[in-house]
């Protein structure tokens, strides 16, 4: 538990909850092996306004909370020295990012504006660089993912397409070799000497020092992505699964066009059945080697993934203008686990029901919500 819980007036509780049928340790809906209880944790809200400014983004660090605000405020609060701003960006924040080991934190807002602080370091320089895109006609694309390597040194972020900043030298991005892109990444991240991009129809997976494309996996069907501990965390509308990428071959140097890749290795289907009540996609947060968890219908799903037994359920407390209109996807979510696996931060952005809004007004309509929740153990 965070020692930030206390400044913001609010204590993780575990909760216990019957077991629902079908939840046991099977998974697939044999009530006479269900376990009796379950636990889940209990989501605490977590600031949705910082200097006068909504919130826009959350990120979990090591023993520290980073909020990035839609003014462009980037904010770190930890117990210790409570809130301090270290750096303004032009505009909105709209991907916020702790480095593997909850040191560098990186934010790029939507005028495509980069800043990288040093929270260790509390007086070191924040280190700043312009954004670009790959081609002129996706100019006013703002960046939808980024990642800092452990140095500090690499960002990459993904607008058009994946562009890999040097920080030291300020040269201009090195684009990233997709030859087959898929699609547009759900995840982004550097892990231990890889940068991979995890997308709906593949996973691509770069050297982080030579920015060589090596190995590419393609799930067996199509789902929301998360980049877990040496795996991937798909979610469909009905289950979520998880795809060992290392166990595909390396690809030929230089690549040659084609299916490159053996089918990878697909882990155990954590659940075989949806979720809810109501069928709509499942998307998955976090995975830190032993637990999944997975959202759908603002209600939290966490997984042994070893046994497939469901831990417990938990509600996301929004509003309930934030799902009344059942026809339209009325929120996003952005999720965050810290470098320790202790804490997961969850955030809803609720957009407007009515679609054809000038900008101005679909920014002013949206909402956000946040909230910090205790990882559980198995």
């Amino acid at each position: 538990m965070l020692a930030l819980a206390a400044t913001v007036g609010i204590l993780l509780a575990l909760l216990v909850f019957p077991a629902e049928p079908g939840t046991g340790p099977g998974g697939t809906g044999d009530p006479g092996k269900a376990s009796t209880h379950v636990i889940a944790p209990h989501p605490a809200p977590l600031r949705t306004v910082v200097a006068g400014q909504p919130v826009t983004r959350v990120a979990a660090g090591l023993h520290s909370l980073a909020y990035g605000t839609r003014s462009g405020g980037v904010y770190v609060e930890t117990g210790s020295t409570g809130l301090r701003r270290i750096a303004v960006l032009t505009r909105q924040v709209e991907v916020l990012s702790f480095d593997s080991t909850g040191r560098w934190l990186a934010a790029a807002d939507t005028d495509m504006q980069l800043a990288v602080a040093d929270t260790r370091n509390p007086k070191a320089p924040v280190i700043r660089q312009r954004l670009q895109v790959a081609s002129r006609y996706y100019s006013a694309l703002p960046p939808r993912m980024l990642a800092i390597d452990t140095s500090g040194s690499h960002v990459a972020v993904q607008t058009d397409l994946i562009g890999v900043y040097s920080l030291r030298d300020h040269r201009p991005p090195r684009w990233l070799d997709f030859s087959n892109p898929c699609d547009s990444p759900d995840d982004l991240a550097f892990v231990k000497g890889d940068l991979i991009s995890a997308t709906q129809g593949c996973v691509n997976v770069w050297n982080s020092a030579t920015l060589r494309l090596y190995r590419r996996a393609y799930p067996p069907t199509t789902g929301r992505a998360r980049i877990g501990h040496g795996r991937i965390l798909y979610g469909t509308f009905s289950h979520v699964f998880l795809l060992n990428y290392r166990a595909t071959d390396p690809l030929p140097h230089p690549p040659v066009p084609g299916p490159e890749n053996p089918e990878p290795a697909r882990g155990r289907v954590i659940a075989d059945k949806t979720i809810s009540t109501r069928r709509s996609p499942v998307q998955p947060l976090a995975d830190d080697g032993r637990i999944a968890a997975a959202a759908q219908d603002f209600r939290l799903t966490f997984w042994d993934t070893a046994s497939r037994r469901i831990l417990g359920h938990t509600p996301l407390p929004v509003p309930p203008s934030c799902a009344e209109d059942k026809k339209l996807a009325t929120a996003q979510f952005y999720s965050s686990l810290s470098p320790d696996d202790k804490t997961l931060t969850v955030t809803a952005v609720c957009g407007p029901a009515r679609t054809g809004l000038a900008p101005e007004e679909e920014q002013r309509r949206t909402t956000y919500h946040h909230w910090e929740i205790a990882y559980p153990n198995p």
